[in-house]
Protein backbone atom coordinates (compact mmCIF):
# COMPACT_ATOMS: atom_id res chain seq x y z
CA UNK A 1 0.00 0.00 0.00
CA UNK A 2 1.12 3.46 -0.72
CA UNK A 3 1.38 6.28 1.77
CA UNK A 4 -1.48 8.08 0.14
CA UNK A 5 -3.86 5.12 0.62
CA UNK A 6 -2.80 4.78 4.23
CA UNK A 7 -3.50 8.45 4.94
CA UNK A 8 -6.88 8.17 3.20
CA UNK A 9 -7.76 5.15 5.33
CA UNK A 10 -6.69 6.95 8.46
CA UNK A 11 -8.60 10.05 7.44
CA UNK A 12 -11.70 8.00 6.65
CA UNK A 13 -11.42 6.15 9.98
CA UNK A 14 -10.98 9.41 11.84
CA UNK A 15 -14.01 10.96 10.07
CA UNK A 16 -16.15 7.90 10.85
CA UNK A 17 -15.07 7.98 14.48
CA UNK A 18 -15.84 11.70 14.71
CA UNK A 19 -19.24 11.23 13.02
CA UNK A 20 -20.06 8.31 15.34
CA UNK A 21 -19.00 10.31 18.39
CA UNK A 22 -21.04 13.32 17.22
CA UNK A 23 -24.07 11.07 16.67
CA UNK A 24 -23.76 9.49 20.11
CA UNK A 25 -23.22 12.89 21.72
CA UNK A 26 -26.21 14.40 19.91
CA UNK A 27 -28.45 11.48 20.85
CA UNK A 28 -27.35 11.75 24.48
CA UNK A 29 -27.98 15.49 24.53
CA UNK A 30 -31.45 15.03 22.98
CA UNK A 31 -32.23 12.27 25.49
CA UNK A 32 -31.33 14.64 28.37
CA UNK A 33 -33.56 17.37 26.90
CA UNK A 34 -36.43 14.94 26.47
CA UNK A 35 -36.10 13.57 30.01
CA UNK A 36 -36.11 17.13 31.43
CA UNK A 37 -39.23 17.99 29.41
CA UNK A 38 -40.86 14.77 30.60
CA UNK A 39 -40.03 15.63 34.22
CA UNK A 40 -41.48 19.14 33.80
CA UNK A 41 -44.70 17.67 32.39
CA UNK A 42 -44.93 15.21 35.29
CA UNK A 43 -44.51 18.10 37.74
CA UNK A 44 -47.25 20.07 35.97
CA UNK A 45 -49.57 17.07 36.04
CA UNK A 46 -49.02 16.58 39.77
CA UNK A 47 -49.66 20.30 40.41
CA UNK A 48 -52.87 20.18 38.36
CA UNK A 49 -54.03 17.06 40.21
CA UNK A 50 -53.36 18.75 43.56
CA UNK A 51 -55.29 21.82 42.40
CA UNK A 52 -58.20 19.64 41.17
CA UNK A 53 -58.33 17.83 44.51
CA UNK A 54 -58.45 21.15 46.35
CA UNK A 55 -61.23 22.38 44.04
CA UNK A 56 -63.23 19.17 44.53
CA UNK A 57 -63.02 19.62 48.31
CA UNK A 58 -64.09 23.25 47.96
CA UNK A 59 -67.04 22.27 45.76
CA UNK A 60 -68.10 19.60 48.25
CA UNK A 61 -67.99 22.15 51.10
CA UNK A 62 -69.99 24.64 49.03
CA UNK A 63 -72.60 21.99 48.20
CA UNK A 64 -72.95 21.16 51.90
CA UNK A 65 -73.35 24.87 52.69
CA UNK A 66 -76.03 25.23 50.01
CA UNK A 67 -77.87 22.17 51.32
CA UNK A 68 -77.81 23.71 54.82
CA UNK A 69 -79.12 27.03 53.49
CA UNK A 70 -82.00 25.30 51.70
CA UNK A 71 -83.33 23.58 54.82
CA UNK A 72 -86.66 24.81 56.14
CA UNK A 73 -85.24 26.27 59.41
CA UNK A 74 -82.58 28.20 57.50
CA UNK A 75 -85.14 29.55 55.04
CA UNK A 76 -87.49 30.59 57.85
CA UNK A 77 -84.63 32.32 59.69
CA UNK A 78 -83.67 34.19 56.50
CA UNK A 79 -87.29 35.25 55.92
CA UNK A 80 -87.41 36.69 59.44
CA UNK A 81 -84.04 38.44 58.99
CA UNK A 82 -85.21 40.11 55.78
CA UNK A 83 -88.66 40.95 57.22
CA UNK A 84 -90.53 39.53 54.24
CA UNK A 85 -93.70 38.82 56.22
CA UNK A 86 -94.03 35.27 54.88
CA UNK A 87 -95.51 32.44 56.92
CA UNK A 88 -96.65 28.86 56.55
CA UNK A 89 -99.89 28.42 54.68
CA UNK A 90 -102.86 26.65 56.20
CA UNK A 91 -104.09 23.44 54.64
CA UNK A 92 -107.39 25.13 53.71
CA UNK A 93 -105.42 27.61 51.59
CA UNK A 94 -104.03 24.87 49.36
CA UNK A 95 -105.83 24.54 46.05
CA UNK A 96 -105.82 21.03 44.64
CA UNK A 97 -105.79 20.88 40.85
CA UNK A 98 -107.20 18.04 38.82
CA UNK A 99 -106.62 17.41 35.15
CA UNK A 100 -109.57 18.81 33.21
CA UNK A 101 -110.42 16.78 30.12
CA UNK A 102 -111.31 18.63 26.94
CA UNK A 103 -114.88 18.07 25.70
CA UNK A 104 -115.18 15.81 22.67
CA UNK A 105 -116.02 17.90 19.65
CA UNK A 106 -114.65 19.58 16.57
CA UNK A 107 -113.14 22.59 18.39
CA UNK A 108 -110.31 21.77 20.76
CA UNK A 109 -109.49 25.47 21.21
CA UNK A 110 -112.96 26.06 22.68
CA UNK A 111 -112.34 23.22 25.15
CA UNK A 112 -109.06 24.76 26.25
CA UNK A 113 -110.57 28.21 26.63
CA UNK A 114 -113.45 26.99 28.80
CA UNK A 115 -111.30 24.82 31.07
CA UNK A 116 -110.71 26.52 34.44
CA UNK A 117 -107.13 27.66 34.97
CA UNK A 118 -106.04 27.04 38.57
CA UNK A 119 -102.48 27.30 39.83
CA UNK A 120 -101.17 25.66 43.01
CA UNK A 121 -100.43 27.89 45.96
CA UNK A 122 -96.77 28.56 46.77
CA UNK A 123 -95.36 26.93 49.92
CA UNK A 124 -95.10 30.34 51.64
CA UNK A 125 -97.78 33.01 51.30
CA UNK A 126 -97.87 36.72 52.22
CA UNK A 127 -99.94 37.65 55.22
CA UNK A 128 -102.68 40.23 54.50
CA UNK A 129 -102.20 43.53 56.37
Amino acid sequence: MSARNRSEIRMGTILRALAGSALIGTLGFLWILQSRAHQRLQDQISQIRTHCTALERSIARDQQDIEKLLTRPALMRRIQELGLGLTNIAYRQVIHVTNATAPAGPSLELGRATAPLVAPAPPLATLPH
